[in-house]
């Protein structure tokens, strides 16, 4: 299924970053290593909904003191979710074997919203769907990109490989451009979702 995105302006353009972790991803590993509970609660809703605002409220004070202790108010952007996500995703492979060339079907883990509905960030939802359209394509390839470390010869080639996955997901006519980093979260949170059913 193709997705109509708006992400251009959200998500920048295609370049290396260097290839240590950054702080956010530092604050959400400690997040999810300190309630990892509350951090699956807040994957399983929808983004922008008002189920993930009282989901993200549990969050917000840790996410905080994992941020140096700054005050944290009001609702997880896109960023702070996808590196939740992320977390939450390199801890389940840390625990053991997935194999991606057979996984769960995509009806078992894949983000559905049903026609009609609201409460929600169609935004923040359609760039999901994207991840989910890429990781159903080429699961081997998204766990690739999630194993490889920043910079490195195995995320450039995980990249590559994705590439095909990424154009069938667009819609006719759209393109978009996205940072390495970026894209690597794009897959985190449907892979978690893939990888933990």
């Amino acid at each position: 299924m193709k997705y109509p995105l708006v992400i251009a302006a959200l998500l920048g353009a295609f370049v290396a970053l260097p290839a240590h972790a950054s702080d956010g991803y530092d604050v959400a590993q400690c997040v999810v290593d300190n309630d990892a509970h509350d951090a699956k609660m807040l994957l399983a809703t929808l983004p922008g909904s008002e189920s993930e605002r009282r989901a993200g409220a549990k969050l917000m004070d840790l996410y905080g003191g994992c941020n140096d202790n700054r005050r944290m108010g009001g609702q997880f952007a896109w960023r702070e979710r996808a590196e939740i996500a992320n977390a939450a995703l390199m801890n389940w492979l840390e625990r053991g074997r997935f194999d991606a060339a057979s996984p769960p079907p995509r009806a078992s883990w894949a983000l559905t919203v049903s026609e009609g509905s609201w409460g929600y960030d169609r935004n923040l939802v359609s760039i999901r769907q994207f991840g989910d359209c890429v990781v159903a394509l080429n699961p081997v390839g998204a766990l690739d990109l999630a194993r490889s470390t920043r910079g490195s010869v195995g995320e450039r080639a995980a990249i590559r490989a994705l590439t095909p996955a990424l154009n069938d997901c667009l819609a006719p006519g759209k393109n978009f451009t996205v940072k390495r980093d970026d894209l690597r979260l794009i897959v985190a949170e449907p892979l978690y979702h893939m990888v933990s059913k």
